[in-house]
């Protein structure tokens, strides 16, 4: 038995390379290959990536923090896993491992327990809302839409939602909060292993209700707003669907949904889908949603709309496409979910002034990206090479986004409705149907969107002349009690004290922008009394700062840190929290 150990122990000691390579730990070779590409990203993206400076990332600082974990990795996941999150330093959505030999359940995914229990949130710099909810919800009459998210699991609802930011961040680079979040506004909610959270909602009425989330909704499934935003009557369809909707300003109008991506299938489902609506007199162009893809088949689509094809600035033209040309009024409308090759072609209808806008921001992934293979073979991942500008206007929107001409805002009122941005899309639409100039339609909706409610009342009997039966009274009156709305559901969030220390810092972000909005629309009372309780809560704003930015993932922090935050924030309602229910 003495000599049968022995020659074992001999056998490992001479193949203990592979037999440690397969069944135990990594040797230093494997180590050695782990290094290596660290060094090949670490180079490759100093040497390729566009954006260090615009995005303020201090590259090398970030290299040298995370050369260690490398250099002390002990195995193939952790490793894939550590390339994740040295790309997630770029904040950028293009950017990240796209290829692994290694099984993708034993690494991070941003949809990693979360689900939305047939609701559908909106997220505005923070200020989450209920856009709308599934049929046959049981929520359905007792939380309206419009109603603001305060707290979930009895937990400041801003900072779950900052705990899943930092979930998912560190490991998937995010261009943008707003394309981030856009995303997930389906399965907005981190269920884990529950079938139930509680969630508490403040009203448009002020008033505060608590209620019960199942994972799911009903049926076993999930919102789906490429289904729930299309016209009564249209079904959904792959690639594209098209259809004509009555209107009683338009004999034929027509309605295209482009469901898929930039891609030449789903560019062929498109024309066939155009097609089937000649004839029409205008035309409500859907990209909600639209997915991203190649720069080729989006100028194809766009061709569709210039008889002779038209400049594309820096990329030369936009030839014409497919069998006919549509010449007549179009209105777009754009969302967040838009990124890459689909902004390309929201570029390409906005910037030509092809169309009009309604909508919000799209994602803002503007930088092409490249794939690289890492010489471990372990994995591939895709970086952002080129930070390109729009062809025409040279603006950059990584990070940002495109702006529609008419911006939709996520207030009560607004979401209270079932497609705002279908609603207000439609009455842009039968302004230029009349023949108003697209300059003036333009002006006149984006300034009553930007708070200028009195100069839009002015304008609109000049625009409604060359209309029958168009009542602007009624969009203008939903501008203002949108603004005083979403003011309000501000000053009674802040002062709930059911749903622990309110959202000071999100607050103090987004009172410029209300402040601009009310002070255009003339609501003088409302703003002070907010800006007097933003601003009485500036240390709250700090400590929710400090708390974020010195934390990690699942709020971690080390001990002198913490020591540091109580010393500076430790009697503040922030801090006490903190100290009571996350660093016991």
């Amino acid at each position: 038995m003495r000599i049968l150990f022995f020659i074992f122990m001999l056998f490992i000691a001479l193949s203990g390379t592979a037999f440690s390579s397969n069944f135990l730990c990594p040797t230093a070779a494997d180590r050695s290959d782990y290094t290596k590409d660290f060094e090949f990203i670490e180079k490759t993206v100093a040497r390729s990536y566009p954006c260090l400076k615009s995005k303020k990332i201090d590259w090398k600082r970030a290299c040298a923090k995370m050369r260690p974990m490398f250099m002390k990795c002990e195995s193939d996941a952790e490793h894939v896993k550590n390339v994740m999150r040295l790309l997630a330093v770029l904040k950028d959505s293009h950017s990240g491992v796209i290829r692994t030999s290694i099984d993708w359940k034993l690494l991070p995914s941003k949809f990693d327990g979360l689900y939305g229990g047939g609701l559908w949130m909106g997220w505005d710099n923070g200020f989450i809302i209920l856009r709308g909810m599934m049929q046959d919800h049981h929520m359905k009459g007792s939380i309206p839409a419009g109603s603001a998210l305060a707290a979930i699991n009895s937990e400041p609802a801003w900072l779950a939602i900052a705990r899943e930011k930092k979930r998912i961040t560190p490991f998937m680079g995010s261009s943008s909060d707003h394309s981030l979040f856009a995303s997930m506004s389906n399965r907005f909610f981190q269920f884990g292993n529950e079938q139930k959270i509680d969630l508490l909602f403040l009203m448009p009425d002020a008033k505060t209700r608590n209620v019960s989330l199942s994972r799911w909704g009903p049926g076993g499934k999930a919102f789906s707003p490429s289904s729930a935003t299309l016209p009564e009557g249209v079904e959904w369809a792959k690639g594209a669907v098209s259809a004509f909707i009555k209107s009683p300003w338009c004999g034929k109008l027509g309605y295209l949904r482009i469901t898929g991506s930039m891609n030449s299938s789903d560019a062929n489902l498109f024309h066939t889908a155009l097609d089937r609506l000649k004839g029409m007199e205008a035309l409500l162009l859907d990209c909600r949603g639209m997915g991203g893809g190649g720069d080729g088949p989006a100028w194809d689509i766009a061709g569709r709309f210039f008889e002779n094809g038209v400049n594309n600035g820096i990329n030369g033209r936009i030839e014409a496409s497919g069998s006919w040309r549509f010449s007549g009024p179009v209105v777009m409308l754009q969302d967040e979910l838009e990124v890459s090759s689909a902004e390309t072609f929201t570029w390409a209808m906005s910037e030509t002034e092809r169309v009009v806008s309604v909508g919000r921001n799209t994602g803002g992934w503007a930088i092409i990206p490249k794939v690289f293979k890492c010489p471990s073979g372990l994995v591939d991942f895709r970086m952002g090479v080129t930070d390109r500008q729009t062809p025409i206007e040279r603006v950059r929107t990584e990070g940002v986004g495109w702006p529609p001409d008419v911006l939709i805002p996520y207030g009560p009122v607004f979401c209270g409705m079932k497609d705002p941005v279908m609603e207000v899309g439609l009455q842009v639409l039968r302004v230029l149907h009349a023949g108003v100039p697209q300059k003036k339609a333009v002006d006149a909706f984006n300034s009553l969107f930007s708070g200028q409610v009195k100069k839009f009342k002015k304008e609109a009997p000049k625009l409604s002349k060359e209309l029958k039966g168009w009542k602007p009274e009624q969009l203008s009156r939903h501008v203002e009690d949108d603004i005083e709305g979403r003011i309000e559901m501000e000053i009674a969030l802040l002062e709930l004290d059911e749903a622990g220390p309110c959202d000071a810092l999100g607050a103090g972000a987004r009172l410029d922008e209300l402040a601009r909005l009310a002070k255009a629309a003339g609501i003088k009372g409302l703003l002070s009394r907010l800006e007097k309780t933003v601003k009485k809560l500036g240390k709250e704003a700090a400590a929710q700062e400090a708390f974020i930015e010195i934390t990690g993932p699942g709020f971690e922090s080390d001990e002198a840190s913490r020591k540091d935050f109580f010393k500076q924030h430790g009697k503040t309602k922030t801090g006490r929290y903190i100290k009571e229910h996350l660093w016991k």
